[in-house]
């Protein structure tokens, strides 16, 4: 009897380095500046219920109370745009669902856990200097595994090093994490979650 392999599937994600990011990195900083000092500035957006960011962050909907990450949101969106048309992708329409920004102090730390939305996205911004990764989360129950090969090195992590201003894009339903920052310097990004919308009228078909 002979058995064979059947590869099933392929998740990729993707990343560039976001332009002017001096620019955003300034204005990001500025705003967890306000939201952390509450007694100083009587504002925050920071929510009350606990979810898988064991860290602070803004509200969800931050792009709709901040301008700023309105037109983050869209600088976001013409890069991704301008890639996928031309590797001539189908993803007519990107729209953003939400939008916030995640500060992580000392022992923070992001439980394994997915985006709402088609499409998810995180521009790192101010993380080298903290030893957090960023990590992807396969939920492989059932993998074989060779007893006699010495070289293989599987596991269920992905690991990303990453550097200031890169965005990374991906499929919203991939489980992701963030380790804990042992450091004493805050570690900054934006996550930001988009639909893809299809037009009921597809000229191209």
């Amino acid at each position: 009897m002979q058995v064979s392999k059947l590869e099933l599937f392929k998740q990729e994600a993707f990343y560039f380095q976001l332009p002017n990011f001096s620019f955003w990195k300034e204005r990001i900083k500025q705003i967890v500046l306000v939201e952390d000092n509450k007694n100083i500035h009587g504002h925050t957006t920071i929510p009350n219920e606990e979810c898988q960011i064991m860290a602070k962050r803004t509200a969800w909907n931050s792009h709709k109370r901040y301008p700023i990450l309105k037109e983050l949101c869209d600088e976001i969106k013409k890069h991704i745009k301008k890639y996928v048309d031309e590797e001539g992708y189908d993803m007519p329409i990107i729209e953003e669902r939400d939008c916030w920004i995640n500060w992580y102090g000392k022992n923070n730390y992001a439980q394994p856990h997915h985006h709402a939305g088609n499409l998810a996205t995180v521009l790192f911004v101010d993380v080298e200097n903290t030893d957090a990764k960023f990590i992807f989360n396969s939920n492989n129950n059932f993998v074989l595994v060779k007893k006699d090969d010495v070289n293989n090195n599987f596991t269920n992590l992905k690991e990303l090093q990453v550097k200031d201003g890169t965005v990374l894009f991906f499929d919203g339903s991939l489980y992701h994490s963030v380790s804990p920052n042992t450091t004493d310097h805050t570690r900054i990004t934006v996550a930001a979650n988009f639909d893809v919308v299809y037009q009921e009228d597809r000229n191209e078909y």
